[in-house]
Order: structure tokens, then C-alpha cells, then sequence
């Protein structure tokens, strides 16, 4: 009988021993299969983000080339103004020389929001979240002055055309009924307020963008390296 109790200790304990490996190798194989899960997903992430970032540089070009026009064009008007003794008409001429057409920024962050609103972006290594939030964040606060600053613009814009200054600006002819040349001065006195509140948003612009350049072809190169270590 103590043999027959020996023996089956030890089965039963051989037993209990093979439950456990089993389990131990099930939960292995499940963990890798997550953790193989996971990198997928990672590595989708990191595709889509290579996406974004390419299209938001080719964005980020355009948009500098279009500021620095505008830019150029007011600075033009600034130099000719520098002149003495200069018309009414010929300041009024001038304006209507310069850029006043502005770019509402817009930046494709769709990849990073997703990360953000999953909660995926635990996922991604801490200095690459670090620097995605980052440029996050920089986008929406360019919006946000942009979005702030032209829109006191185009109340001064619509100010100035309710004087009379696109009038001038389409060459229409004068009508003595209207009198809007002597709102001359008024109308080029908002259309400077308004000029140059436009002028020091888009040079503002212009520092970001080109910060926010360098910060994506930074966060292509890192990318690329995470996904070649996978």
C-alpha cells in the first residue's frame, strides 16, 4: 500500500508538473502572439506616420513659398512708401499691388490624433512620443494665432471695402455720387492696420513652418529607425 501511495504521489505530482509547463508554454505562445500583435500594429503606425509626414513637408514647402510672396509683395509697398510727397492715389495704387490674400494653416495630423484618442500612443517609444506630441501641439497653436490674427484682418479688410477701397482696386471709374475718394485716407490707414497684423502673422508663420520642417525630417529619420530595428 505504500508503494501503490508512493507511486501515485509521484503521478500525481508528474501530472501537476505537465499542467503547469502546459500552461506556462500556452501563456508563452500567447504572449508572443500579442507581442507579435503589437509590433504589427507599431509598425502600421509608423507607416502612416511616414505618410503624414512626407505630405505635411511637401505642405509645409508650399506654404512657405506662398507666404514669402506675400511677404515680399507688402514689403515692396513698405519701400515705395518710404518716398516723400507721395499722392493719395499713388498709396492707393500701391495697396492695390500687395498680396491680400492669406492662407487659413492647415497641417495633417490625422496618424497623431489617432494615437492620442486610442491611447496608442503608450505604444510608441517615449522620445518619439515625446516629439510627436510636440509637433502636435505646434500645429494647433499656429492655427490658433493664425486663425486669431486674420480674422481681425479681414474685419479691417472689410472696413476698408466698405470705404470705397475696391473701387479702386478693380479700376472701376469714379462716381461723383459716391465721394469714397475722400475716404482716401481712412482706407489707407486700415488697409496699413491691417497689412501689417498680416505681415508679422505669416513672418511668425514662416519661423514655425521652418521649425516645424526640420522637427518632421527629425521624426522621419527616428522613424525609420524604429522600423528597421523591428
Amino acid at each position: 500500500m505504500k508503494n501503490k501511495t508512493g507511486k501515485y504521489f509521484k503521478y500525481a505530482i508528474g501530472e501537476i508538473i505537465l499542467v503547469v509547463i502546459g500552461i506556462l508554454i500556452a501563456l508563452q505562445i500567447n504572449n508572443w502572439n500579442e507581442n507579435r500583435k503589437q509590433s504589427n500594429v507599431i509598425q502600421n503606425y509608423y507607416y502612416q506616420l511616414e505618410e503624414d509626414l512626407d505630405d505635411e513637408t511637401d505642405n509645409i514647402k508650399d506654404k512657405i513659398s506662398r507666404i514669402s510672396e506675400s511677404i515680399v509683395s507688402y514689403e515692396q509697398y513698405l519701400e515705395l512708401t518710404k518716398e516723400s510727397n507721395l499722392e493719395l492715389i499713388e498709396m492707393m495704387n500701391a495697396l492695390t499691388e500687395v498680396k491680400l490674400a492669406f492662407w487659413y494653416p492647415s497641417f495633417n495630423s490625422n496618424t497623431i490624433g489617432t494615437l492620442e484618442s486610442t491611447g496608442d500612443i503608450k505604444l510608441i517609444p517615449a522620445h518619439l512620443r515625446k516629439k510627436l506630441i510636440n509637433l502636435l501641439r505646434k500645429q494647433e497653436r499656429i492655427v490658433s494665432q493664425a486663425n486669431g490674427n486674420y480674422s481681425v484682418y479681414l474685419s479691417d479688410l472689410q472696413k476698408a471695402g466698405n470705404l470705397g477701397f475696391y473701387r479702386n482696386n478693380y479700376h472701376l471709374k469714379e462716381n461723383s455720387h459716391l465721394n469714397y475718394t475722400e475716404n482716401y485716407p481712412e482706407i489707407i490707414l486700415t488697409l496699413e492696420n491691417a497689412l501689417y497684423l498680416k505681415n508679422y502673422t505669416e513672418k511668425r508663420q514662416i519661423i514655425e513652418l521652418k521649425q516645424m520642417l526640420n522637427n518632421a525630417n527629425e521624426l522621419k529619420e527616428l522613424i525609420k529607425i524604429e522600423i528597421n530595428n523591428k
